[in-house]
């Protein structure tokens, strides 16, 4: 179970800082725009993808890109996503390299994403519970169901991804 007392740094539309609200704050008030990352691995086999553990909050069990997570309080999207590739796919290695940040508008949840690609070949470990499955995919067969983000972050990043 994910804790509902994480603070999220929540932010206008143009990413300016508001203030600070709890998971369970931001995910009961879709007007609550809180930021995320999503990074995208290119491995020389494919992409990286996770499948989310059942547990999650939010499209439990589906697939999503290599990781993704919430920025905790003051941290800058950089920190996050070097702390989420430890935490969702135990990577150590040099860091993302920044795209942009997209506003993503989900079901329930408006988030603020910063999206990374990562170009590495590992080694990446299954890192349970968080995650409970990893595969690589040719960028012409990404796994499905794709979480609604996922959709989202990728078509950002300039992949074609499966939608429905």
């Amino acid at each position: 179970m994910q804790r509902q007392d994480e603070v999220f740094c929540v932010v206008d539309r143009d990413d300016a800082v508001l203030g600070y609200r709890t998971r369970a704050e931001c995910h009961a008030d879709a007007t609550l725009i809180h930021r995320s990352v999503s990074v995208i691995v290119e491995t020389s086999e494919g992409l990286l993808f996770q499948r989310r553990s059942l547990r999650k909050d939010s499209s439990p069990g589906f697939w999503d890109v290599a990781c993704s997570g919430h920025v905790d309080g003051e941290e800058t999207y950089l920190e996050a996503a070097v702390r989420e590739l430890a935490e969702e796919v135990g990577y150590a290695g040099p860091a993302p390299e920044h795209l942009g940040t997209i506003l993503t508008e989900l079901p329930g949840e408006t988030e603020m994403a910063g999206v990374f690609r990562l170009v590495a070949d590992g080694p990446f470990g299954l890192m349970l519970p968080e995650v409970i499955g990893l595969g690589v995919y040719p960028a012409d067969a990404m796994p499905t169901p794709l979480t609604p983000s996922g959709v989202q972050v990728l078509a950002f990043a300039g992949y074609d991804p499966p939608r429905g």
